[in-house]
């Protein structure tokens, strides 16, 4: 992902110059200026490419963090230096030394000079041809310049806030390990680290699953419950007094005879004189009254 930062930024720098370069012929060429006219249009857009590729993206990448989209510009601002440094002399391009190499890459850096200056050849209409001609030159310590001061001023207003919030601290303990700087340093949300190149997640097709044959399951057999089972009876403990004694049997004696038992209360009624009542008759007496007694 950081790459495509990379190579987006430094393709788009690239796409915005040539779109300019339509704008023939060029007013900048290398040690060399063609007088021409500038249109309306021409003069917005060179005024927008100016804005945001030397103010608004470098600016963005340091607050946003995005360092690989200032290293992109970075790259895109050092082909300006190209010409001055690699541009072969007279001498290889004309007279008895010239040879096709270098009048090769003499065209080529020819290219880049006309291209990297074209987006400002109409800004030569408000501030001249010598202050259009070098903004070709601030991209590159635009594109370091900004994220570095931004990054500096975070540091300090982070160290100036921890020192408002715990001043006695700071004072007494300065110390630089990361658990301390996690300590005082102010919160503030952590992004995940970013992936390198570009993760394209394949569609994931599921395999069709073979058809197994269904197996019938057998017949759950009935559960039968088992009987309770009674719980062993403990045998009683012998005390410690009895232990070492051999178990006695005490006889019991039988049943007296009938002659012999005491009866407390009154005698039961034998068998005889309960199977028929008697009946007592009255008397009569030979006065003709029956009396009763």
């Amino acid at each position: 992902m950081r790459r495509d930062y990379f190579t987006c930024v430094f393709l788009a720098c690239i796409a915005g110059a040539l779109a300019f370069v339509c704008f023939e012929p060029l007013y900048f060429k290398y040690e060399i200026t063609v007088p021409r006219e500038f249109g309306l249009f021409e003069s917005i857009a060179s005024c927008c490419y100016l804005v945001f590729f030397l103010v608004a993206l470098p600016i963005y990448a340091g607050y946003k963090k995005k360092y690989w989209i200032a290293v992109g510009l970075a790259c895109y601002g050092a082909l300006i230096y190209l010409p001055k440094l690699f541009y072969p002399s007279q001498f290889l391009l004309t007279g008895e030394d010239a040879s096709l190499f270098h009048m090769l890459i003499a065209m080529i850096l020819r290219g880049i000079y006309g291209m990297m200056n074209a987006p400002f050849a109409a800004l030569s209409g408000i501030w001249g041809d010598d202050v259009a001609s070098h903004f070709a030159y601030l991209i590159l310590p635009c594109s370091i310049l900004f994220p570095f001061f931004i990054r500096l001023y975070r540091f300090y207003r982070d160290a100036y806030v921890a020192e408002q919030l715990d001043p006695a601290s700071v004072v007494a303990a300065p110390s630089s390990s990361k658990f301390d700087r996690k300590i005082h340093r102010p919160h503030r949300e952590e992004k995940k680290p970013e992936v390198l190149g570009t993760v394209i997640s394949a569609p994931v097709r599921k395999e069709p699953q073979a058809s197994q044959p269904q197996v019938e399951a057998p017949p759950e057999k009935p559960q039968v419950e088992a009987p309770p089972v009674k719980p062993k009876m403990d045998a009683p403990e012998k005390s410690p007094a009895l232990e070492g004694k051999d178990e006695q049997v005490i006889p019991l004696p039988g049943p007296k005879p009938a002659e012999e038992v005491i009866q407390l209360g009154a005698p039961r009624p034998t068998h005889e004189s309960q199977a028929k009542p008697q009946i007592r008759q009255p008397r009569i007496d030979p006065s003709g009254f029956k009396s009763e007694e």
